[in-house]
Order: structure tokens, then C-alpha cells, then sequence
């Protein structure tokens, strides 16, 4: 029987808004910034309590379409041409998730003009894309190298000027009324927005059981993956192996289920590693090795923000750390990693083994189980996992793939260029 789990909503959604952003300093917080203004922009409103909760979770992750750290920088520097590219997949994501899919509209429609829109400002899709679109707006306006207030008047200035066309009047006049003080403004541009959030914003105090943070967790797989389809099945591959052997290895339901979601965000940290590096066909330079290593650091430390979710950071945070301690980012050796992660690192390099990449095809079953025999006696990884995992090779490897290919025919159906041109067409 499965403990119950519960995890704070507002915790884990700024997190993982948080994380999003991590791609270019030039855009950290930029989520959660605009939810921070669509907040106050709803209050102004007087919307119903759970319409604004709504609101508040589209704007946290309204960008979670835009897969890249050169997407999302575009996106920010209004270079992006391809505007609607980003709000359909973001649009299929949120529909993924129970919790999200009833704030799948807005984000479908988060950068449509009021001169493009097709209902009234009456209908609740339409103000709250239109809020969240004049939210985007400003954040976006909004330069970092100059002092907050010293930029108030002209930003209002410019929204004023896009009224009738880009946003609705009664959009934009709730934004004034928001805006008309001060410590709006220091608020969007505060270092402790988080905190601020945390504390007062509209997920307060609500927990969500394990079931709602497995289906965040195999959103967030889908982020972290299908920015390449290079990489579209690893992070489901992992989960699958790293469960499975948790199984096998004895422990309880709780710690599969947990194994199972550390597996779907260990790679959360590649979020900042540009595509050219991640999809590179031959060896890579010292230079970018080194901008690899960072990724399991910012895994560590998105998730590690999230209360009661620690034992998931480390389990999937040091999953390139060596027992002799060789690995990185953080060097730590046999004595400081649990059983957990050790069975997390065997997983990840025999999936990364098998699978496919972009400078070979994956290996055999036997090639890879001998690479990891070998890393075993060498004192890196441990023994009684690989040992494990070689006596139920043949059960796991079909799991394993059978799994990825569940991955594949997502990406497939929802995430190619073929796909999204007929989608913007519709």
C-alpha cells in the first residue's frame, strides 16, 4: 500500500516555473513575474477565487512550449516569428495534466491579439489570455539592467498605446488600476518574488497527493525531452529502469513510485544546455563538457526547493557521481550516496547505452551490460545493481523500451513540425 504523499502546489509550481527559466539569466523569473501580475491584475478584476488560481498556474508555466534556452530567449527579445509554435505545445502539456488542463486554453491563446480574437472580452478564456498576454507584455518591457521605477511610466505608456489592438481596454485599464503603485513594480522585480509568492499567492497552503505531482513529473519528462528528438525517450527509458530495479531490489511501493518520478526529472538541469551541445555529433570539447556538468547541479537544486521531495533531488541529482568519487558536479564518494542514487546512475548509463544518439546507434544488450560489469569492478558504480539488473536484463530492456516507445508516439503525434503546422492551421 503507497504512504500517502503530499507536496505544497504552490511550492512545487514555482520551483519548476523557476527551473524553466534557468535557460539565460535574461529571463530568470519571467514566470513567475507575470504570475505575480496577472495575480494582482485578477484581484483588480474581483475574479472568482478558483478562476484566479486558474489563471496563476497558466501564467507560471505559460512557456513551458517554448523547449529551448534559444526559444525561450527569443521568445523574450520579441525575435520569435513562429509565435504560435510555442503555445500549442504548451497548450498539449498543460492538457497532460489534470491539475493544468482546465488553463489549456489560455495558453493557446496567450499571444493572440484582441484584433485576432474570436469571443468577447466576456468570455473567460478570452479576458484571461488577454490578461496573461498584457502580463507577457510588460515582463518582457521590463529592462533588467535599469532601475524598476524609473521604467513605470513609460511601460504604461506603451501598453496604453497597443489598447484596441493588441489588448482589450478593459484589459488594459485593469492593469493600470494593478500598476498605479509602487510597490507593484518592486514587486515584479524583486529577488524574493518566490518568497512573496510562496507566502501569499493563490496556491497557498493547498497539497496535492501523489498522483497530481507523478503527472507534473511526466510533464516535466516531456520538457526536459522532446527539445530534441534525439533525446525524446530518455528520461521515460530511466524511470522505467530505475523502478524496475527498486522493485527488484526490495523496496517498497512508495520508494518505485518515488524512483519512478526521480527518473522523469533527473535531467531537469539540461534546461540550460544549448541544443548544439546536446544534439552535437561528435565528441564534445572540454569547453562544453564543462557547460554538460552543470545540469545535474541545477536538478539538485530546482528540486531540492521543493519541501518533502529531498530524497527524489539527491536520487535524481546524483546520478553522474562515482562511488570513488570521480563523478561530478558534486565529488562525493561511496559513503555519501544512498542506494537510491546508485541505482539511479546504473540506470541512466544503460539506457543512455542503449538508445540511439546522435553519434552512434544504440548497443546490444550484452555490449552495454558488459560496459557496466566493467565500470562495476572499477569501483565507480555499484556491483549488487548492475549484478541485478544483469538478472533481469531481457524483462527490463523490454520494459524499458516499451516505455520509450510510449514517449516516441507522443512526441510523434503532438510535437513535430508536420504536426504543429496543420494544428496552426486549424
Amino acid at each position: 500500500m503507497l504512504r500517502e504523499i503530499y507536496v505544497d502546489l504552490n511550492n512545487i509550481f514555482l520551483s519548476l516555473s523557476d527551473g524553466i527559466d534557468l535557460a539565460n539569466p535574461e529571463i530568470a523569473c519571467h514566470q513567475m513575474r507575470c504570475a505575480y501580475m496577472v495575480w494582482q491584475m485578477a484581484k483588480e478584476a474581483g475574479l472568482p477565487r478558483e478562476r484566479v488560481k486558474r489563471l496563476y498556474m497558466a501564467a507560471l508555466l505559460h512557456d513551458i512550449g517554448a523547449l529551448t534556452p534559444k526559444d525561450k530567449t527569443r521568445l523574450h527579445t520579441f525575435e520569435e516569428t513562429d509565435i504560435r509554435a510555442h503555445c500549442l505545445r504548451g497548450e498539449v502539456l498543460f492538457q497532460s495534466v489534470p491539475l493544468l488542463a482546465p488553463a489549456a486554453p489560455i495558453i493557446r491563446h496567450h499571444h493572440r491579439d484582441w484584433s485576432d480574437c474570436d469571443g468577447t472580452i466576456d468570455d473567460a478564456d478570452v479576458l484571461d489570455a488577454q490578461i496573461l498576454l498584457l502580463a507577457d507584455w510588460v515582463e518582457r518591457l521590463v529592462r533588467r539592467d535599469c532601475f524598476i521605477l524609473s521604467q513605470m511610466e513609460s511601460i504604461t505608456a506603451r501598453i496604453r498605446s497597443m489598447e484596441k489592438t493588441i489588448f482589450h481596454p478593459d484589459v488594459v485599464e485593469l492593469f493600470v488600476r494593478a500598476s498605479d503603485r509602487e510597490e507593484f513594480w518592486l514587486d515584479v522585480a524583486s529577488p524574493r518574488l518566490y518568497g512573496l509568492l510562496l507566502r501569499e499567492g493563490p496556491l497557498r497552503s493547498i497539497e496535492i497527493p501523489f498522483e497530481d505531482i507523478a503527472s507534473i513529473a511526466g510533464a516535466m519528462q516531456k520538457i526536459i525531452d522532446f527539445r530534441s528528438p534525439f533525446t525524446a525517450t530518455h528520461s521515460a527509458g530511466v524511470a522505467e529502469c530505475a523502478a524496475l530495479l527498486t522493485g527488484h531490489f526490495g523496496y517498497m511501493e512508495t520508494e518505485v513510485k518515488l524512483m519512478h518520478l526521480a527518473g522523469h526529472v533527473h535531467d531537469l538541469g539540461k534546461l540550460i544546455i544549448p541544443n548544439a551541445i546536446l544534439e552535437k555529433q561528435g565528441k564534445l570539447t572540454r569547453e562544453e563538457f564543462q557547460v554538460v556538468k552543470q545540469h545535474t547541479y541545477f536538478t539538485y537544486e530546482v528540486l531540492l526547493s521543493i519541501d518533502r521531495l529531498e530524497r527524489v533531488a539527491e536520487w535524481a541529482a546524483f546520478h553522474h557521481e562515482k562511488l570513488d568519487g570521480t563523478g561530478y558536479p558534486f565529488r562525493v564518494g561511496s559513503e555519501k550516496i544512498n542506494t537510491g542514487s546508485r541505482i539511479m546512475a546504473v540506470a541512466d548509463i544503460f539506457t543512455a547505452l542503449t538508445e540511439d544518439r546522435p553519434y552512434r546507434p544504440g548497443m546490444p544488450l550484452d555490449k552495454a551490460l558488459g560496459i557496466l560489469t566493467e565500470q562495476a569492478d572499477s569501483g565507480k558504480i555499484e556491483p549488487r545493481v548492475v549484478t541485478l539488473l544483469g538478472d533481469h536484463a531481457k524483462e527490463i530492456s523490454q520494459q524499458v523500451k516499451h516505455a520509450q516507445l510510449e514517449s516516441m508516439r507522443f512526441y510523434t503525434k503532438h510535437f513535430t513540425d508536420a504536426v504543429l503546422a496543420e494544428h496552426r492551421v486549424a
